[in-house]
């Protein structure tokens, strides 16, 4: 079983944090990017990268908290061999657009070099407010401080899009957007600078009981039927958190209904068929003693690696469901 210690602080001490692709690569280390700590892509990469290690003889160093945007950029780029990829980015690549508009054309040769090991339920988002704030639904949030994000990331936008759609509310108009990385905003709301926070986590993030140590917490509902176009995509998916699952909840005595997401992890597209395929057969042989390491891991499953993806397979990887007998979707074979 891979160990891993349930503070905020784990994956930094767990984690080697690297520079230069090119070099690393050179050494035969590879280089990976995912999210800050706490999240599920986060947990996921680091203990990962321990199975690589002790598995298959693989060195993946992992470079956390970052922005996704820009992660995608480096690995269709080649800077960096793996990272955690959300399918929400994708069309803004191929079409270049929102965060990719200054330079659309990098973006669409950049999606191109990209391929598919899996995708993955990676958690739900947390609308967390404090229980003492007098904020009890989506509409209270009206004047306050709201952390939606990163500056450059996709989790922002969306949460934007979920408030508003449970609220009418108006991001800068109606509320005060604040967008910083991942480990800011955390240590922004513990200090009480923040009104709501929300969070993309694993359920049972270790995260939400620790903000909430030394001050009682509120989860907020959404709403399904105000959600449904904003559901309509296979990556999303309606979740609740059941009840007791933190134990500094005030409203911890009924199942909170929130939305939930798939993520994935892909790799170079000019990486070896043979080295996709040892990373891909080491990641599913070890998957049962990952998810017993942490309980956010639970919605990885080798069951349904393809729901939600919407970047085509790497042949490495494509090899390896064919020997599973698994059937893969025609539009997830390149070129197809």
């Amino acid at each position: 079983m891979y160990q891993i210690v349930k503070t905020i602080a784990a994956g930094i001490i767990a984690s080697a944090v690297t520079t230069g692709a090119t070099t690393a690569s050179a050494q035969g280390i590879l280089k990976g990017d995912t999210g800050g700590v706490g999240s599920v892509n986060h947990t996921f990469m680091i203990i990962f990268s321990t199975a690589l290690q002790k598995k298959a003889g693989i060195n993946l160093q992992v470079n956390e908290g970052q922005s996704l945007t820009r992660s995608a950029l480096k690995l269709g780029q080649g800077k960096i061999d793996l990272s955690v990829v959300p399918p929400v980015m994708v069309p803004w690549m191929h079409k270049g657009t929102k965060f990719y508009k200054k330079n659309p054309g990098a973006a669409k040769k950049a999606i191109d070099n990209i391929r598919l090991i899996l995708a993955y339920g990676s958690g739900v988002r947390h609308y967390m407010v404090w229980e003492d704030s007098g904020i009890k639904t989506f509409a209270d949030l009206k004047g306050k401080r709201v952390f939606v994000g990163p500056p450059r990331g996709g989790a922002s936008p969306v949460a934007i899009q979920a408030i508003k759609l449970n609220s009418g509310l108006v991001n800068k108009k109606d509320y005060k957007e604040i967008r910083m990385p991942w480990n800011a905003g955390i240590q922004a709301m513990a200090d009480g600078k923040l009104d709501a926070f929300v969070r993309p986590a694993g359920i049972g993030a270790a995260s939400m009981d620790q903000l909430g140590a030394k001050r009682k917490f509120r989860l907020l509902d959404v709403d399904p039927a105000k959600m449904v176009k904003f559901m309509a995509t296979p990556d999303r998916i309606m979740m609740t958190i059941p009840a007791g699952t933190y134990k500094n909840q005030s409203n911890n005595d009924k199942d909170v209904t929130v939305d939930g997401f798939r993520h994935q992890l892909a790799v170079r597209k000019d990486m070896s068929a043979d080295k996709v395929y040892k990373i891909t057969k080491t990641l599913f042989d070890n998957l049962p003693d990952m998810k017993k390491a942490a309980v956010t891991l639970q919605d990885v499953s080798a069951k349904d690696p393809f729901t939600g993806a919407n970047i085509p397979l790497h042949p490495g990887a494509i090899r390896y469901y064919k020997e599973q007998g698994m059937k893969i979707p025609a539009n997830m074979v390149p070129g197809n």
